[in-house]
C-alpha cells in the first residue's frame, strides 16, 4: 500500500511540472538577425512585455529597452499556460503577435507580422544582463 500510495505522489509531482515554466527577469530574450542586429524582448513580472529590435551590444539595449520609451518600443501583455507563452505587441512602429514554447532558457515562436500576415518561426535565448534583477 505505501509503495502505491508512494507512486501516486511521484505521478502528481511530476504532472504539475509543466506549471513552472515562465519567461525569464532580469535581462533580455535574443534572436540575432545578422551580424549586426538582434531582435529583443523583455518580460516583466507584471505580465507586461516588450518588443523592439537593436544593435548586437546587449550592455547598451538596457539603456533604452525599457516600458517607459515607448517611441522605440512594440508594448504589449503575455500569458502563460503550462510552457506555452502568447501575447500581442503594439506601437508606434507596428504590431505583432508571439505564440511560442519556453523550453529552459529559450523560447521558440511563431511570430506573425500584423501587417503582412507573414509567419516566421524564431528561437529567442535569454542573455541576464548585469544591474538588473
Amino acid at each position: 500500500m505505501k509503495y502505491i500510495l508512494g507512486l501516486v505522489f511521484i505521478v502528481l509531482l511530476t504532472s504539475f511540472k509543466g506549471d513552472t515554466c515562465r519567461p525569464e527577469y532580469g535581462g533580455i530574450y535574443v534572436f540575432k538577425i545578422d551580424n549586426e542586429n538582434s531582435a529583443v524582448l523583455r518580460f516583466y513580472e507584471d505580465g507586461s512585455v516588450i518588443a523592439s529590435t537593436s544593435v548586437n551590444n546587449y550592455k547598451k539595449v538596457i539603456t533604452w529597452f525599457h516600458k517607459g520609451n515607448v517611441d522605440m518600443v512594440l508594448s504589449g501583455k503575455y500569458k502563460v499556460k503550462k510552457c506555452k507563452i502568447k501575447f500581442k505587441v503594439k506601437g508606434m512602429t507596428g504590431e505583432q503577435e508571439y505564440k511560442g514554447i519556453i523550453s529552459g532558457q529559450s523560447i521558440t515562436f511563431d511570430l506573425t507580422d500584423g501587417k503582412s500576415k507573414a509567419v516566421t518561426q524564431r528561437t529567442y535565448t535569454f542573455v541576464k544582463l548585469e544591474g538588473q534583477k
